[in-house]
């Protein structure tokens, strides 16, 4: 299967822990989509999500990872908290315009609030991991500019600011 990875799951390195047959294809727009935080998380925060667009010209960048589909319960499991997701097939381009059929996480609408903002590491861990994927400046300028909030858990916020910045 291919993947169409746009926040956590971009550091391919770090998915291929979970799923040893993960292999960057290279960076993809997924057009028709935006980027947004709004998935609920259980510390009060929301975490990067996917929305369709009435617009044609909005996207999303991110990396296209292809896997063994028989690792795909490695990390997708429906019975377990990835109940708040939901693999959607999309259609992704590359940079030279060659078309993908991928699959993507999006968030059910029982996960979605949009009163929640991400907190500021996260934020930060998502633009880090853009920038090192290699998406196009704009695209990173659009999302380090969507508010944040800052972690009121200042152990835990340390933690990833110092994780972040390894």
């Amino acid at each position: 299967m291919i993947l169409f990875s746009f926040a956590g799951n971009m550091d391919v390195e770090g998915f291929k822990k979970t799923v040893p047959s993960a292999r960057k294809i290279g960076v993809a727009r997924l057009p028709g989509y935006n980027f947004i935080f709004n998935k609920t998380a259980d510390d009060q925060s929301s975490k990067a999500n996917i929305l369709q667009s009435s617009d044609p010209n909005d996207a999303v960048w991110g990396v296209l990872i292809e896997l063994d589909d028989k690792e795909k319960s490695n990390f997708f499991n429906p019975e377990t908290w990835s109940i708040d997701f939901k693999l959607e097939p999309v259609t992704c381009m590359d940079m030279n315009d060659k078309i993908y059929m991928a699959e993507a996480f999006v968030a059910q609408p029982h996960a979605v609030n949009t009163h929640l903002l991400p907190y500021d590491w996260y934020h930060q861990k998502v633009l880090l991991l853009a920038k090192n994927a290699g998406l196009p400046e704009e695209y990173i300028n659009k999302i380090s500019i969507m508010p944040v909030k800052i972690d009121p858990d200042e152990d835990r916020r340390a933690k990833r600011l110092n994780k972040i910045k390894k």
